[in-house]
């Protein structure tokens, strides 16, 4: 699958100006290459922790600002796409009020700006860890769904999606996330090592996917209720199987020999995202394409 928008989006952006925040992860780099596919690079303001210049695979190269300067944008009309957050690892690097003022800053910083000089809309993702909310244990997902109250009520069509599990091109956190640590196993030709020793359940959405939803919703002017991405469920051993033979490697798989104790489920709700995707008239990926397009950005641009 391309990392593409959607034929039509071009012209429905028009002259609208883009802004990626946390211009860096795996959204945000996904989504500057998107926009970058459709529109003059001059049209796109990046925005990450640091001062850069970020080369994209076609070869443009987009500056990127420090949040700090984003109270100096002065543009009506953007289209954001807002990814600028401390994730849940951070939380327990810091104290946790620390932790709880710098997250607010950022989302105090992009909704000034909104309501300086508005916007067409807001794109606003989390993980799926947004679902709970507990200030001691998951204060992630209790600043997740303050955000989630925060956009939804700037008056302007505002997309919240709880990401669950994703996959494809620029995918991060490559010794973290199992879908990384299989493909790596594989690519490099040895046994792939899953660790847990009960059921692991997880259902992927591929990053263009999520981004063209996104987009799509903004253009047609929505502010839907807080969804759920959604892929197709598949047990990590299952995965691995899946991924080997897509791969044409062995399926040779070491994990632990199973123990008493509660299958682990990582899901999000498919009836929305369905919904939104079919009213978008956009077609899914398979589980098979997400495998094959994450282990070709790890196989080439990772040079594995």
């Amino acid at each position: 699958m391309a990392l593409a928008f959607a034929r039509g989006f071009a012209d429905a952006i028009g002259g609208s100006p883009i802004i990626v925040t946390g211009a860096g992860g795996w959204l945000g780099q996904a989504a500057l290459e998107m926009f970058a596919g459709i529109l003059p690079p001059g049209q796109i303001q990046a925005f990450g922790s640091t001062a850069r210049m970020q080369t994209l695979h076609n070869g443009t190269a987009i500056p990127v600002r420090p949040l700090t300067a984003l109270p100096e944008y002065a543009q009506g009309g953007a289209i954001i796409f807002h990814f600028a957050f401390l994730t849940r690892e951070h939380a327990g690097k810091m104290p946790l009020a620390t932790y709880i003022e710098a997250n607010r800053a950022i989302s105090g910083t992009v909704e000034a700006v909104i309501r300086r000089h508005g916007a067409r809309g807001v794109f606003v993702p989390s993980s799926g860890a947004a679902a709970t909310a507990d200030w001691a244990h998951n204060p992630y997902g209790a600043l997740k769904q303050e955000d989630e109250q925060r956009f939804a009520g700037l008056g302007i069509p505002a997309v919240n999606m709880r990401v669950f599990n994703l996959a494809g091109p620029f995918i991060n956190k490559l010794n973290s996330y199992a879908l990384a640590c299989i493909i790596q196993d594989l690519l490099a030709a040895r046994p792939v090592t899953l660790h847990a020793a009960h059921p692991v359940w997880r259902g992927y959405a591929h990053v263009a996917d999520v981004l063209n939803i996104a987009l799509g919703l903004i253009l047609a002017g929505e502010s839907p209720p807080v969804f759920d991405s959604w892929g197709e469920p598949v047990e990590l051993s299952a995965l691995a199987n899946r991924a080997a033979r897509l791969l044409g490697q062995p399926p040779d798989i070491q994990r632990p020999a199973w123990e008493h104790g509660a299958a682990e489920h990582y899901l999000g709700d498919a009836a929305a995202y369905h919904a939104h995707a079919a009213r978008l008239r956009l077609e899914l990926s398979s589980l098979d394409q997400q495998i094959l397009d994450t282990a070709a950005y790890l196989g080439k641009c990772l040079a594995i």
